[in-house]
């Protein structure tokens, strides 16, 4: 009779086979390390033009070789799934020549940068009948989990704000900035609240690869937002960068920099100085505060799952969710639909700024 060694450790029995596409500096340090971590996920092939990087991720991956020719490799390995990491205007791209060639896909964010494309992947993926998953892995970092359930807990109330900021360094376009960088705040949005529905944008550019956009919308449920997007600050920079609030009833949640998480809940009210105002959000109204919630992760405990970059930030729960999916048979959560939207609304954002009028989203529809 065998006698479990590990009692509790759950090894997956279903491995998805697949290959890599793309080994330079984002996949290597986000994107493969996670799938380093799962057991679910055998790496049978990694490709990239680059000899020197893809030879890395092969020896890390304990293959013989690398492939710079995507159908070369297609020929040679017989895979289930692609993980494509890619100059962002190609990913749509190299996504339909995987799907083609009968792989599901996880792309890199953003899915694409041109609707055309994204459209054409999109009609690949239902006649192949693959999946496709974003890496939109903002979602699961821990601060926007925290703010996931903060919002979703009795007592916060419908969400009357959203209010994101993203102001990173050199950006060599606005489109860039829009359609590559601002997306995860777009999605956020999305996964917070619900649906855009009508925007209105600005854009300020001092100087070729320096510009903000500033954009008031409003949500299909009432809610309001304001964003701010800019490349005039700093990658390296850790304060300030990115920041989200989403107001409730009384309620403040805060994630900064998708890390550090703060809930400011309702004060008590002690008594009224008018009569019947006890009820009502008005100065007449005596308050006590209530202590904050605050999260922060634990940075100095690397040895642990839950302290490593990939999972604080979100990745390993964003790609793992794809993976189950595809072994079960089940829909990614994070897929074709938010990418295609996420790139609905920085093209109208694009066109409020060119036209000088809110833009509803409905708006924005290339598919003929």
């Amino acid at each position: 009779m065998s006698k479990e060694l590990f009692p509790g450790l759950e090894l997956s029995e279903k491995k998805l086979k697949s290959v890599l596409i793309g080994c330079g500096e984002q996949a290597t340090n986000l994107i493969h390390d996670a799938i380093a971590y799962m057991d679910s996920v055998e790496v049978v092939a990694v490709c990239d033009l680059n000899q020197e990087r893809a030879d890395f991720a092969a020896r890390r991956f304990g293959l013989d070789r690398s492939y710079q020719d995507m159908d070369e490799m297609f020929r040679e390995v017989e895979a289930q799934a692609a993980f494509v990491v890619m100059i962002p205007r190609l990913q749509a791209q190299i996504a339909r020549r995987c799907v083609e060639a009968g792989l599901h896909v996880y792309t890199e964010k953003p899915l694409g940068t041109e609707l055309e494309d994204i459209y054409a992947l999109g009609e690949s993926a239902r006649r192949m009948n693959k999946k496709i998953g974003v890496s939109f892995n903002k979602r699961y970092a821990l601060a926007y989990q925290d703010m996931k359930r903060a919002i979703t807990s009795e007592g916060f109330g419908s969400p009357s704000a959203y209010i994101a900021k993203f102001i990173g360094g050199y950006r060599s376009t606005p489109t860039d900035l829009l359609r590559t960088g601002s997306c995860h705040f777009f999605d956020l949005g999305r996964h917070l609240i619900g649906e855009l529905d009508e925007l209105y944008a600005y854009k300020y550019e001092k100087a070729p690869g320096q510009h903000i956009f500033s954009v008031t919308a409003q949500f299909e449920n009432g809610c309001v937002g304001s964003m701010v997007m800019g490349s005039m600050g700093s990658w390296a920079c850790g304060f300030g960068m990115e920041g989200v609030e989403v107001r409730g009833d009384r309620n403040m949640v805060w994630a900064d920099n998708g890390r550090d998480f703060t809930w400011q809940k309702p004060a008590k009210i002690l008594n009224s100085y008018a009569e019947g105002a006890s009820s009502q959000n008005t100065q007449a109204i005596a308050e006590e505060a209530v202590p904050v919630e605050i999260t922060r992760p634990n940075y100095s405990n690397i040895g642990k799952l839950t302290q490593n970059n990939f999972y604080i930030n979100g990745n390993y729960q964003c790609i793992k969710g794809f993976v189950d999916a595809v072994l079960h048979d089940g829909e990614p959560p994070v897929g074709y639909q938010d990418g295609l939207m996420a790139l609905k609304i920085a093209l109208a954002i694009e066109r409020s700024v060119a036209e000088k009028r809110a833009v509803r989203i409905s708006e924005i529809d290339g598919h003929v």
